[in-house]
């Protein structure tokens, strides 16, 4: 019986690399699970493989959870009725079994972890190996580095500047005072000029 070794890389870490070892019947859920736990994050957001070519462009996308998208008609777009682009296929990961998206010797594949804080991780098929019977699998074989946390940037820091806070303070006085009244333009009008 045979293992696929995946190379898995952070494209903001040069020093980050994890191998991890995964039998080609197990599914992405695993593969998921297994990436989490190497890189010792909870698991608690949406996460998505992406299927590629060897130039990293996205063929096929596995996720996480069903998302209820319904892929529009890839004949036309409802506004202008002009063909569009056909978007690329939306499967489970635990309903995806690892051999079955090998399509390359070197497969790639990419891996982005919560959408709203983006990590993105680089897969690449290395070589198949032996499976080891004692051993249960998917498993890290190697690791290297640890993932340094990113911070989403914080778009409420403007409140600990003391003259932002005066700012708003004024602001604030304003309106209660009633400074703030908008003119209304009789011309304004929220229908089409066509």
């Amino acid at each position: 019986m045979t293992a696929y070794r995946f190379r898995v890389l952070f494209d903001e870490q040069d020093d980050f690399l994890r191998d991890i070892e995964i039998k080609p019947g197990q599914t992405f859920k695993d593969f998921h699970d297994a990436i989490l736990k190497s890189v010792e994050i909870e698991g608690k957001e949406l996460a998505s493989f992406f299927i590629c070519d060897p130039r990293w462009n996205k063929q096929k996308e596995i996720t996480l959870i069903d998302m209820g998208v319904k892929e529009p008609d890839p004949e036309f777009d409802d506004d202008d009725r002009k063909p569009m682009n056909i978007p690329i296929p939306v499967i489970i990961m635990e309903n995806v079994k690892i051999k079955e998206m090998i399509e390359d010797p070197h497969q790639r594949i990419l891996f982005e972890y919560d959408f709203l804080n983006p990590r993105v991780f680089f897969i690449e098929l290395m070589k198949i190996v032996d499976v080891d019977p004692k051993k249960e699998y998917p498993l890290c074989v190697k690791k290297e580095g640890t993932l340094t946390p990113t911070i989403a940037p914080n778009y409420l820091s403007f409140l600990d500047d003391p003259d932002e806070e005066a700012m708003l303070g004024e602001l604030d006085k304003m309106i209660l005072d009633g400074d703030l009244e908008e003119e209304i333009d009789e011309n304004y009008t929220t229908e089409p000029e066509w």
